[in-house]
């Protein structure tokens, strides 16, 4: 039993990272641009697709892959926030314009992929997937060892950035106030567009790094999506700790409640989690209402 427990545990660990790469870019998207990206889902299957045509079909390998995937993807994010989002914003549209943009853009995104490649199940060739190691009892593949490192590590580069440098400074200015940053000389067009590409590349990432360990489809972004918004209510809509943790949290919340309860039950823990929060805490746990305009 404390072995089964242990390995649930891992597993958790290595989903959380899934779960916290997405959430970040919708937590970033959010709370300097305050769009509800609904095509977020779709940023994480548009990389998962890349990265799987540069190994499958021009050969690279699969680590260089990955970058390839997070460069088209932050490409991709630009022109949805240059061309869909920043048009939006200039007119002053109300939130439910961009919710609907976005939705229409999920649905777009999935019905293109779906004529392009079929229904078919994918999965990325990976050097890493035959490869398992023993920690303690449970067993770990290298290919979930490399989500977790590659996780880790983007984590503590994008806190890095938004807290130690200029870029960061002008995100967290232009989160808390935009007229106050706009009169100060921030660039915040040129903000907006660099969140978007961020946040476009974590799941662009994201995608690569499951793709190799499930399967690579159109309707992949649906779930994931779903769990990315848990984690950002739940942690506090625009807060990066509180993706973190709720990331990891609901991860193994879900796993552990997988060692004893159906499988048909799992998605309710997520759900039942984020009610609780909602009905206790609507903030979220470290969410703050945010002065957006002077």
């Amino acid at each position: 039993m404390s072995e089964l427990i242990l390995q649930q545990i891992v597993n958790g660990i290595v989903l959380g990272s899934i779960y916290t790469l997405v959430a970040l870019g919708l937590t970033l998207i959010y709370g300097i641009l305050e769009v509800v990206n609904f095509a977020h889902g779709e940023f994480y299957m548009f990389g998962a697709f890349v990265a799987f045509l540069a190994v499958s079909r021009l050969g690279m390998p699969y680590l260089p892959a990955i970058a390839v995937a997070a460069a088209v993807s932050a490409v991709f994010g630009f022109l949805v926030e240059r061309l869909l989002i920043r048009p939006l914003i200039r007119r002053g549209a109300p939130p439910i314009n961009s919710v609907l943009v976005t939705v229409s853009l999920s649905t777009f995104l999935i019905g293109s992929f779906g004529y392009l490649f079929g229904a078919d199940l994918r999965q990325i060739p990976s050097p890493y997937m035959k490869k398992v190691i023993h920690v303690a009892g449970a067993f770990l593949t290298m290919q979930r060892l490399l989500v977790l490192v590659v996780a880790v590590l983007l984590i503590a580069l994008l806190a890095s950035i938004v807290k130690y440098t200029s870029l960061g400074k002008q995100m967290r200015a232009t989160a808390q106030n935009i007229e106050a940053a706009r009169v100060v000389g921030i660039p915040i067009d040129r903000v907006f567009s660099i969140t978007f590409m961020i946040g476009a590349a974590l799941a662009g990432i994201a995608g690569g790094l499951v793709g190799a360990m499930f399967v690579v489809e159109p309707t992949m972004g649906l779930q994931i999506v779903v769990k990315a918004f848990i984690v950002v209510i739940v942690g506090g809509i625009g807060s990066i700790e509180g993706s973190i943790i709720a990331g990891f949290g609901l991860a193994l919340i879900e796993t552990l409640a997988g060692a004893l309860l159906p499988a048909e039950f799992i998605d309710i823990v997520g759900f039942s989690v984020m009610i609780v929060v909602l009905l206790t805490k609507p903030t979220g746990f470290f969410g703050v209402k945010a002065v957006r305009s002077a």
